[in-house]
């Protein structure tokens, strides 16, 4: 019998609601840590607040999605109206938990690897979006985890679990696995992340931007990239290794150009207005992990 004896669309359902509450925590990071003061990044004891008036929060209107509905999208205790991304937020840390088990195998070290990622980038997305601030706080310790999560397919290489598949299949996958592997609606499979590939893709990925900046900063006399775009794509390449770490600052470049030369084309920008290319480097990074080498194929393809 499979060791998680649930049809995937079950899985869903199951993990929606407390995908919803990680989403809501994600509204209180996003909110509190690029605060200045330690004490307004409490994320810990301090409870909620209205942001404007700082009057608690009651229990019932603090449930995510539902209760900025049941508001109607305004502070129950002086009417602030209640930015559109609260919800926003709530509902995509929903969609990505209940999502995750139909792109990676439920229960595996992948599938954790894969939710981490995912929520750190919704949060850091929306953190650069709105303040142009990537915290320490949550970058430092990702580029930790990145390495350690090689280091359990050493230990366990050959260790399976059973997963139920599309109608009665049952999908046997390495539970320890480091890298993109089968799962219910997920067919490709990708290397494991070796320890060597994830130290190679921190220091890379922290060194390739910061000899790109020293570049721009000899010509332009100014940072093009800021130190929180360096810690980011450091992560990341401990994540995922140091090739789709590459492939991922390419594609935050090519968004990054797509919104930047027209705003200074129309001069809505000028070359030292900043702009948050965290933001486009989360847009990347699912691109790149999921269809990387089938873009890269699909690229050779088209220069021979």
């Amino acid at each position: 019998m499979p060791t998680f004896d649930f049809p995937t669309w079950f899985l869903s359902i199951l993990l929606a609601p407390f995908g919803l509450v990680l989403g809501s925590f994600g509204n209180v990071l996003i909110h509190r840590l690029p605060q200045e003061e330690e004490a307004d990044r409490n994320v810990v004891t301090k409870p909620s607040h209205c942001p404007q008036c700082k009057a608690r929060i009651k229990p019932w209107h603090n449930i995510p999605l539902f209760g900025w509905l049941w508001l109607r999208g305004r502070c129950a205790s002086c009417g602030w109206r209640i930015p559109v991304r609260y919800p926003l937020v709530e509902l995509l840390g929903g969609v990505l938990l209940a999502g995750s088990v139909w792109v990676f195998p439920f229960g595996t070290l992948i599938w954790f690897k894969g939710i981490l990622c995912g929520y750190a980038l919704l949060v850091l997305f929306f953190t650069d979006l709105t303040e142009f601030i990537l915290p320490d706080v949550i970058q430092y310790p990702l580029m930790v985890l990145g390495v350690l999560f090689t280091l359990p397919q050493l230990a366990w290489p050959t260790h399976l679990t059973a997963i139920w598949g599309p109608g009665q299949n049952v999908i046997h996958v390495d539970t320890f696995f480091n890298g993109i592997q089968s799962a219910p609606a997920w067919d490709p499979m990708g290397p494991r992340v070796t320890w060597q590939e994830s130290l190679l893709g921190l220091a890379i990925g922290y060194g390739v931007p910061w000899l790109l900046n020293g570049a721009y900063r000899l010509v332009r006399k100014t940072d093009g990239i800021g130190m929180g775009d360096f810690k980011m794509l450091a992560w990341l390449g401990a994540f995922w290794g140091w090739g789709p770490m590459l492939g991922i600052l390419f594609g935050g470049a090519l968004l990054g150009s797509a919104v930047g030369l027209p705003l200074m084309i129309t001069r809505k920008a000028g070359g030292q207005t900043m702009l948050p290319f965290g933001c486009a480097l989360a847009l990347a990074t699912p691109v790149v992990v999921f269809f990387g080498p089938a873009l890269w194929l699909a690229y050779m393809g088209l220069l021979h």
